[in-house]
Protein backbone atom coordinates (compact mmCIF):
# COMPACT_ATOMS: atom_id res chain seq x y z
CA UNK A 1 0.00 0.00 0.00
CA UNK A 2 3.02 2.55 0.71
CA UNK A 3 4.10 1.71 -2.25
CA UNK A 4 1.36 2.27 -4.39
CA UNK A 5 0.12 5.57 -2.51
CA UNK A 6 1.48 9.06 -3.42
CA UNK A 7 1.25 11.81 -1.32
CA UNK A 8 -1.56 14.47 -2.64
CA UNK A 9 -0.66 18.17 -3.25
CA UNK A 10 -2.09 20.36 -0.99
CA UNK A 11 -3.45 22.86 -3.47
CA UNK A 12 -5.71 19.76 -4.98
CA UNK A 13 -7.68 18.87 -2.03
CA UNK A 14 -10.26 20.69 0.18
CA UNK A 15 -8.97 22.79 3.04
CA UNK A 16 -10.14 25.27 5.59
CA UNK A 17 -8.82 27.90 6.37
CA UNK A 18 -8.59 31.72 8.33
CA UNK A 19 -7.28 34.73 6.74
CA UNK A 20 -6.35 38.57 8.00
CA UNK A 21 -5.00 41.00 6.94
CA UNK A 22 -4.93 45.05 6.28
CA UNK A 23 -7.49 47.28 4.01
CA UNK A 24 -7.04 50.43 2.77
CA UNK A 25 -10.40 52.15 2.30
CA UNK A 26 -11.55 55.15 0.13
CA UNK A 27 -14.54 56.45 -1.16
CA UNK A 28 -15.09 57.20 -4.76
CA UNK A 29 -17.13 60.34 -5.76
CA UNK A 30 -18.65 59.79 -9.67
CA UNK A 31 -20.12 62.42 -10.98
CA UNK A 32 -19.16 64.79 -8.53
CA UNK A 33 -16.22 67.20 -9.23
CA UNK A 34 -16.05 69.08 -6.07
CA UNK A 35 -15.76 66.15 -3.49
CA UNK A 36 -14.04 64.02 -6.00
CA UNK A 37 -11.12 66.47 -5.61
CA UNK A 38 -10.69 66.77 -2.06
CA UNK A 39 -7.91 64.73 -0.99
CA UNK A 40 -8.03 61.28 0.99
CA UNK A 41 -5.47 59.96 4.20
CA UNK A 42 -4.60 56.55 3.32
CA UNK A 43 -5.79 54.72 6.27
CA UNK A 44 -5.35 51.28 7.45
CA UNK A 45 -7.96 49.07 9.01
CA UNK A 46 -8.17 45.40 10.23
CA UNK A 47 -10.00 42.52 8.55
CA UNK A 48 -10.53 38.84 8.99
CA UNK A 49 -12.07 35.46 8.44
CA UNK A 50 -12.73 32.34 7.48
CA UNK A 51 -12.38 30.80 3.94
CA UNK A 52 -12.75 27.27 2.00
CA UNK A 53 -10.44 26.48 -0.49
CA UNK A 54 -12.24 24.17 -3.01
CA UNK A 55 -10.30 22.51 -6.13
CA UNK A 56 -12.08 22.80 -9.49
CA UNK A 57 -9.05 21.88 -11.58
CA UNK A 58 -5.51 21.35 -11.33
CA UNK A 59 -5.12 25.23 -12.17
CA UNK A 60 -8.30 26.31 -10.85
CA UNK A 61 -9.58 26.75 -7.51
CA UNK A 62 -12.86 28.76 -5.95
CA UNK A 63 -12.24 29.58 -2.08
CA UNK A 64 -15.66 31.15 -0.86
CA UNK A 65 -14.96 33.45 2.45
CA UNK A 66 -16.98 34.99 5.42
CA UNK A 67 -14.71 38.67 6.10
CA UNK A 68 -15.25 41.21 8.54
CA UNK A 69 -14.05 43.96 6.88
CA UNK A 70 -14.17 48.18 7.47
CA UNK A 71 -14.84 50.84 4.73
CA UNK A 72 -15.21 54.30 4.15
CA UNK A 73 -12.48 57.17 3.96
CA UNK A 74 -10.85 59.96 5.97
CA UNK A 75 -10.63 63.78 5.05
CA UNK A 76 -8.20 66.15 5.78
CA UNK A 77 -8.33 70.08 4.03
CA UNK A 78 -8.82 73.78 4.62
CA UNK A 79 -12.23 74.87 3.37
CA UNK A 80 -12.41 77.66 0.88
CA UNK A 81 -14.59 79.74 2.07
CA UNK A 82 -14.30 80.19 5.76
CA UNK A 83 -10.62 78.84 6.06
CA UNK A 84 -11.42 76.25 8.77
CA UNK A 85 -9.90 73.19 9.29
CA UNK A 86 -11.92 70.13 8.61
CA UNK A 87 -11.77 66.43 9.27
CA UNK A 88 -14.39 64.30 7.98
CA UNK A 89 -14.82 60.78 8.30
CA UNK A 90 -16.88 57.25 7.55
CA UNK A 91 -15.91 54.65 8.89
CA UNK A 92 -18.21 51.46 8.70
CA UNK A 93 -17.87 47.40 9.63
CA UNK A 94 -19.31 45.04 7.36
CA UNK A 95 -19.29 41.33 7.01
CA UNK A 96 -18.93 40.21 3.32
CA UNK A 97 -19.57 36.71 1.40
CA UNK A 98 -17.46 36.99 -1.51
CA UNK A 99 -16.43 34.57 -3.93
CA UNK A 100 -13.11 34.55 -5.59
CA UNK A 101 -11.43 32.23 -8.74
CA UNK A 102 -7.99 31.54 -8.45
CA UNK A 103 -6.33 30.98 -11.36
CA UNK A 104 -2.95 29.00 -10.34
CA UNK A 105 0.50 28.60 -12.11
CA UNK A 106 2.31 25.68 -9.94
CA UNK A 107 5.75 26.19 -10.66
CA UNK A 108 6.52 24.72 -7.35
CA UNK A 109 4.53 23.07 -4.18
CA UNK A 110 6.29 26.17 -1.80
CA UNK A 111 5.72 29.21 -4.54
CA UNK A 112 2.32 29.12 -6.76
CA UNK A 113 1.56 32.42 -8.04
CA UNK A 114 -1.88 33.32 -9.06
CA UNK A 115 -4.21 35.87 -10.41
CA UNK A 116 -7.87 35.92 -8.66
CA UNK A 117 -11.04 38.10 -9.60
CA UNK A 118 -14.21 37.75 -8.42
CA UNK A 119 -17.33 39.16 -6.75
CA UNK A 120 -18.74 40.45 -2.75
CA UNK A 121 -21.72 41.29 -1.18
CA UNK A 122 -21.85 42.60 2.14
CA UNK A 123 -24.30 44.10 4.91
CA UNK A 124 -23.30 47.19 6.93
CA UNK A 125 -23.42 46.16 10.71
CA UNK A 126 -22.54 49.71 12.05
CA UNK A 127 -20.29 52.42 11.59
CA UNK A 128 -20.13 56.29 12.22
CA UNK A 129 -19.90 59.65 10.41
CA UNK A 130 -17.79 62.55 11.67
CA UNK A 131 -17.16 65.88 11.02
CA UNK A 132 -14.47 67.70 12.78
CA UNK A 133 -14.27 71.78 12.08
CA UNK A 134 -11.56 74.09 13.81
CA UNK A 135 -12.05 77.83 12.40
CA UNK A 136 -9.27 80.58 12.63
CA UNK A 137 -11.37 82.25 15.14
CA UNK A 138 -13.16 81.04 18.37
CA UNK A 139 -15.84 79.19 15.94
CA UNK A 140 -15.43 75.21 16.45
CA UNK A 141 -17.65 72.63 16.54
CA UNK A 142 -18.21 68.58 16.37
CA UNK A 143 -20.66 66.45 14.44
CA UNK A 144 -21.08 62.67 14.94
CA UNK A 145 -23.61 60.50 14.09
CA UNK A 146 -24.10 56.59 14.05
CA UNK A 147 -24.62 55.36 10.84
CA UNK A 148 -28.14 53.55 9.45
CA UNK A 149 -30.40 53.34 6.63
CA UNK A 150 -31.22 57.36 6.84
CA UNK A 151 -27.33 58.17 5.68
CA UNK A 152 -26.24 55.07 4.54
CA UNK A 153 -27.40 52.64 2.15
CA UNK A 154 -26.39 48.96 4.45
CA UNK A 155 -26.05 47.11 1.24
CA UNK A 156 -22.53 46.33 0.15
CA UNK A 157 -21.92 44.85 -3.80
CA UNK A 158 -18.50 44.88 -5.88
CA UNK A 159 -15.75 43.03 -7.95
CA UNK A 160 -12.57 42.67 -6.99
CA UNK A 161 -8.94 41.94 -9.06
CA UNK A 162 -5.60 40.80 -7.23
CA UNK A 163 -2.28 38.80 -7.25
CA UNK A 164 -0.67 36.30 -4.58
CA UNK A 165 1.24 33.35 -4.49
CA UNK A 166 0.11 30.00 -2.30
CA UNK A 167 3.12 28.12 -0.46
CA UNK A 168 2.95 24.87 0.96
CA UNK A 169 4.91 24.06 4.16
CA UNK A 170 4.96 20.76 6.41
CA UNK A 171 4.45 21.83 10.43
CA UNK A 172 4.76 18.74 12.66
CA UNK A 173 3.78 16.51 10.00
CA UNK A 174 0.66 18.56 9.26
CA UNK A 175 0.92 20.01 5.21
CA UNK A 176 -0.36 24.00 5.80
CA UNK A 177 -1.12 26.08 3.26
CA UNK A 178 -0.24 29.84 2.64
CA UNK A 179 -2.33 32.16 0.74
CA UNK A 180 -0.43 35.96 0.40
CA UNK A 181 -2.79 38.08 -1.41
CA UNK A 182 -3.15 41.96 -2.89
CA UNK A 183 -6.30 42.84 -4.16
CA UNK A 184 -8.00 45.83 -5.24
CA UNK A 185 -11.83 45.88 -4.44
CA UNK A 186 -14.19 48.14 -6.36
CA UNK A 187 -17.80 48.70 -5.22
CA UNK A 188 -20.81 48.39 -7.64
CA UNK A 189 -23.42 49.99 -5.19
CA UNK A 190 -23.90 53.98 -4.71
CA UNK A 191 -23.38 54.51 -0.74
CA UNK A 192 -25.57 57.29 -0.69
CA UNK A 193 -28.67 56.25 1.15
CA UNK A 194 -31.87 56.53 -0.77
CA UNK A 195 -33.16 58.96 1.66
CA UNK A 196 -30.49 61.33 1.34
CA UNK A 197 -30.85 61.46 -2.33
CA UNK A 198 -34.71 62.14 -1.93
CA UNK A 199 -33.71 65.07 0.21
CA UNK A 200 -36.36 62.98 3.24
CA UNK A 201 -32.73 62.61 5.59
CA UNK A 202 -30.52 65.34 6.25
CA UNK A 203 -27.06 64.20 5.90
CA UNK A 204 -23.79 65.04 7.46
CA UNK A 205 -21.00 65.50 4.82
CA UNK A 206 -17.98 67.62 3.44
CA UNK A 207 -17.67 71.11 2.02
CA UNK A 208 -20.76 72.10 0.31
CA UNK A 209 -22.95 69.28 1.04
CA UNK A 210 -24.01 68.19 -2.64
CA UNK A 211 -25.64 64.73 -3.12
CA UNK A 212 -25.07 64.51 -6.67
CA UNK A 213 -23.25 61.65 -8.55
CA UNK A 214 -22.96 58.33 -6.59
CA UNK A 215 -20.19 57.43 -3.89
CA UNK A 216 -18.59 53.64 -4.44
CA UNK A 217 -16.71 52.39 -1.87
CA UNK A 218 -12.62 51.16 -2.64
CA UNK A 219 -10.43 49.50 -0.79
CA UNK A 220 -6.99 48.12 -1.53
CA UNK A 221 -6.18 44.81 0.54
CA UNK A 222 -3.13 42.69 1.78
CA UNK A 223 -4.35 39.24 3.30
CA UNK A 224 -2.81 36.19 4.56
CA UNK A 225 -4.72 32.96 4.74
CA UNK A 226 -3.26 29.81 6.49
CA UNK A 227 -5.54 26.63 5.64
CA UNK A 228 -5.07 23.06 6.69
CA UNK A 229 -6.59 20.10 3.88
CA UNK A 230 -9.59 18.29 5.00
CA UNK A 231 -8.97 15.11 4.25
CA UNK A 232 -7.38 12.35 6.56
CA UNK A 233 -3.19 11.72 6.56
CA UNK A 234 -3.52 8.21 7.34
CA UNK A 235 -2.39 7.34 3.27
CA UNK A 236 0.37 10.16 3.54
CA UNK A 237 1.68 8.20 7.11
CA UNK A 238 1.46 5.05 5.20
CA UNK A 239 3.89 6.34 2.58
CA UNK A 240 5.80 7.68 5.10
CA UNK A 241 6.08 4.43 7.06
CA UNK A 242 7.07 3.03 3.24
CA UNK A 243 10.01 5.92 2.91
CA UNK A 244 11.32 4.96 6.20
CA UNK A 245 11.34 1.03 6.33
CA UNK A 246 13.03 1.17 2.78
CA UNK A 247 15.82 3.48 3.77
CA UNK A 248 16.53 1.20 6.94
CA UNK A 249 16.47 -1.92 4.61
CA UNK A 250 18.82 -0.05 2.40
CA UNK A 251 21.31 0.82 5.25
CA UNK A 252 21.48 -2.73 6.50
CA UNK A 253 22.12 -3.74 3.05
CA UNK A 254 24.91 -1.62 2.45
CA UNK A 255 26.44 -2.69 6.02
CA UNK A 256 25.86 -6.10 5.41
CA UNK A 257 26.48 -7.01 1.87
CA UNK A 258 22.95 -7.06 0.22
Amino acid sequence: MGQMTRNTPVDKTFAVGLKGGVNMPRMYYFNNPALKRLPQSLVFTPMGGVYLDIPITNAVNLSPEVMYVKRGTDMNYVHANSGAQVHYSISTSYVDLRLPLELIWGLKPYFQPFVTVGAETGMCMFGKIQLERTAPTAFNDTIAIAVDSANMSLIHAGVFAGLGFRSKVNIWYQDVLLKFTVAFHQGVVDSYSPYEKNGVANAVNVHAYQITGQRWPQGLEVTLGVSIPLESGFYDACSTFSRDRNRRRSSRGHLFGF
